[in-house]
């Protein structure tokens, strides 16, 4: 007997809940060569859009201002883990990075910070992000395009392809997985 399969309201909920249950994913940006480079970040989520914390003086903030298509990838994986896997759940996004430098965002992004990361209050992590060209730290903002969400909690292997409004406020359409790759058989 097959699964109930979510609505689009519920996938949006579980993609939320991940986001905020989950404070690390890895991120991949494209080098000027077109080379991907991985990096693996905390994440602080506003919904849909999640906010990532880095110094000014890493690969990946050249990367993200050269280019800001970026990739990244959080995932949910149980305690039990192989004896576990049908509550396995994870989302591989496709968005656009932006630096933030409205100082009013800034201070946004360092509040979800703070609730998404217990451990940070007890730490000057935040203290000193500035603006562009102001500090050493900075946050960028990636608003998704499009992603694959897996779920196994529906059934093993049950994917979708989401894609989102341009706001980032919610998702605009799913399709099934298979049919997205089908024509290149």
């Amino acid at each position: 007997m097959a699964a109930r399969e979510p609505s689009r309201a519920e996938i949006e909920r579980a993609i939320t809940e991940l986001l905020r249950n989950e404070e690390i994913a890895t991120l991949a940006t494209l080098a000027s060569d077109g080379s991907p480079s991985a990096s693996v970040m905390h994440i602080a989520a506003d919904g849909l859009r999640v906010y990532m914390h880095t110094f000014v003086r890493t690969r990946k903030y050249g990367e993200m201002l050269a280019n800001p298509k970026v990739s990244y990838a959080a995932s949910h994986l149980p305690p039990g883990g192989y004896d576990e896997r049908e509550l396995t759940h994870s989302l591989q996004v496709k968005g656009r990075a932006t630096l933030v430098t409205d100082r009013d965002e800034i201070e946004h992004a360092i509040q979800l910070s703070l609730g998404q990361f217990p451990w940070a209050a007890g730490t000057n992590l935040f203290t000193n992000v500035k603006g562009p060209g102001e500090g050493q730290q900075v946050f960028f903002r990636i608003d998704p395009d499009q992603a694959v969400w897996a779920d196994n909690r529906v059934r093993m292997m049950w994917r979708v392809i989401v894609n989102f409004h341009a706001d980032s406020s919610h998702i605009t359409a799913v399709r099934p997985y298979h049919d997205a790759f089908a024509a290149r058989r």
